[in-house]
């Protein structure tokens, strides 16, 4: 009876996602995703990127980083049942998430052996607002379905503790295997292990002895987690693909506070939940925005110590644990997406346990004429009320893309970002004059917002108003101030500006800022600019130069450089390098539009 109550919540809090479209991200990678329409590319599934299907942008080499085939093989199966009819996909994303909230419920009881505190813990998971993101999203699938395979192994890994028995260790390390193929996240999964031996468990004496368990246990996932980096680096060329850092480590560690605070916020009070938001960079050890979330955060950890309790001390590390992964990658995010709402799928589970822990307190004490029951009975379904409501409207939110571009925009109302946003999706949806309108409230909210003068170019470009585009993108330059986001905006602007002089016949000044990008922010993208100008202008050196710079920081499975490359070595009259480069174009963009192109120009070689 317990077991089958979470689930329930979690199916019928989620219903109403049914009647959803696709949004954000779902249009490409669905929608425009050629890779999943085909049954028989799974086995390509398992050998390229996310967004390897993206031949011709350069968005593959910025974030060609993510491996993540299980996700696709779902998205194939998902396309091959519903094709592009949204509610199927929906209602995937509904029962995957009803399974992990029963494995949830599994989890907390094989850990604590308390069936109720299990059912509480597993049916605010349930119902908490935070993953409409996760479930109401399509593309937000990821975090679920690697919850999917990894509470089962921890699952395996807790019933191996008890009983003693070595096959529920080998069942845990053969899930690991399909958690990291669904999100590299996963990895995590060792460090909250070995905490449990360090903390959790107490059957050994001695700090030294639990330490080398913890050792030993975690050790053993290194053979599933060297299989997945092997076909990691088939699929990308490299381990770990090279992303530019948009900030340096010392702003980002005093930065982290805050973003932890802001994530524990999203747990605890239910509002304010929307696709953006931004933590603005901390560049001060000494400032209230480090000391601050500082002192709160050593202020719980003390409360966690004294209470002396081993499940809020196991609720508090897993939390923070999986938290790491996206703390770690604060360095590449813009400051709007520090904190993402998806990122808390996995982390929740430790802050609904703590709650489930205090309602169970509760549960033992008497409230002035109430009974501890009554009282705890009275919290727990008020909570559950509440965070059902919250998150049944949250999933409506995520009907389609515009729909979550207004509710970002209607929940910042002080912020630029989000009117940015809803700006560019107007426009993309051809509605230019509402595109225009919300990105002129951002420049009165910010009369120096540097992302608003850019969009405003790329407005003016797309009607062939080059002037104007570049008058946009004078102004940004001359705005552009101090801070730790300086280089960005520079890098951008330079960039932009080179192309529109290039367009504009003004070679001298196109090629000045095109360099000035490369020298701000050495990157793929501003390399690659810089050598389709050389390219254009016939100096193939050049060209090449820039070329092999970008395969420096891109995946090798970059379809589009290989083509890019191949056409350099061609006018250098270098054959045998060009053959090379144009068969590695072909065989990694099987569906180009230029392919026959490419292969006339490769059989005339």
């Amino acid at each position: 009876m317990y077991a089958v109550i979470p689930p329930t919540l979690a199916l019928l809090t989620s219903v109403n996602t049914l009647w959803n479209g696709f949004a954000f991200d779902d249009t490409q990678q669905v929608l425009r995703n050629e890779l999943i329409k085909k049954f028989g590319n799974l086995p390509l599934i398992f050998t390229n990127s996310v967004w390897s299907f993206n031949v011709d942008s350069l968005l593959v080499a910025s974030t060609d980083s993510y491996y993540r085939p299980l996700f696709m093989a779902l998205f194939t199966l998902n396309y091959s049942i519903f094709g592009a009819t949204a509610w199927g996909w929906h209602l995937v994303n509904a029962l995957i998430h009803a399974a992990v909230t029963l494995m949830v419920f599994f989890v907390v009881k094989e850990l604590t052996e308390r069936k109720w505190l299990a059912a509480v813990a597993a049916g605010l998971f349930a119902v908490h607002p935070s993953h409409s993101e996760s479930v109401a999203w399509v593309s937000g699938i990821t975090d679920p379905l690697m919850a999917l395979f990894l509470l089962p192994a921890f699952y395996s890994y807790l019933r191996f503790r008890k009983s003693g028995r070595k096959s529920f260790m080998v069942i845990s390390l053969a899930l690991f295997l399909p958690a990291l193929l669904s999100k590299e996240t996963a990895l995590a999964l060792p460090l909250v292990i070995a905490s449990c031996e360090l903390l959790f468990f107490r059957d050994l004496r001695g700090l030294w002895p639990r330490l080398v368990r913890a050792t030993t246990l975690a050790s053993l996932f290194v053979v599933p987690a060297a299989i997945y980096f092997m076909l990691r680096r088939i699929a990308l060329g490299h381990t770990f693909v090279p992303i530019g850092a948009r900030f340096g480590i010392d702003l980002v560690l005093a930065t982290t506070p805050a973003v932890i605070v802001k994530y524990l916020a999203l747990m605890v009070i239910p509002a304010g939940y929307n696709l953006q938001h931004y933590i603005a960079p901390v560049d001060s050890v000494l400032s209230m925005s480090f000391l601050g979330p500082l002192a709160l955060l050593a202020a719980i950890v003390a409360a966690i110590w004294l209470m002396r309790s081993r499940v809020l001390t196991f609720a508090g590390v897993w939390f923070i644990i999986w938290l790491l992964p996206p703390l770690a990658g604060l360095r590449s995010f813009e400051p709007q997406y520090f904190v993402q709402e998806r990122y808390l799928y996995l982390p929740s589970i430790g802050i609904c346990l703590a709650l489930a822990v205090g309602i169970e307190r509760l549960a033992a004490r008497r409230l002035f004429t109430f009974s501890g029951t009554k009282t705890a009975t009275a919290a727990v379904t008020s909570l559950l009320i509440l965070w059902s409501f919250v998150y049944i409207n949250q999933n409506g939110v995520w009907a389609d893309t515009l729909s979550v571009f207004r509710h970002c925009a209607a929940s910042n109302p002080g912020s630029t970002h989000p009117l940015i946003l809803l700006s560019t999706e107007y426009y993309v949806q051809g509605m230019r004059q509402e595109a225009e309108e919300e990105m002129r409230k951002a420049l009165e909210l910010e009369p120096n917002c540097l992302d608003a003068m850019i969009n405003l170019s790329q407005f003016a470009y797309n009607t062939g108003e080059l002037n104007t585009a570049v008058e946009y993108l004078e102004q940004a330059k001359g705005a552009v101030g101090e801070g730790p986001q300086k280089r960005g905006y520079l890098s951008r602007i330079y960039h932009d500006l080179g192309l529109l002089y290039d367009e504009q016949n003004k070679p001298a000044l196109a090629e000045s800022h095109l360099k000035q990008s490369v020298e701000i922010l050495p990157y793929p993208k501003n390399w690659v600019a810089l050598g389709d100008f050389y390219f254009d202008g016939g100096r193939y050196e050049e060209a090449l130069e820039m070329y092999e710079l970008t395969q420096t920081g891109t995946s090798a499975k970059y379809a589009l450089l290989h083509l890019k490359l191949g056409r350099t070595y061609d006018r250098l009259g270098q054959v045998e390098r060009a053959r090379v480069e144009y068969n590695k174009y072909l065989d990694l963009a099987p569906d180009a539009k230029d392919r026959s192109e490419v292969f006339r120009r490769l059989m005339q070689l």
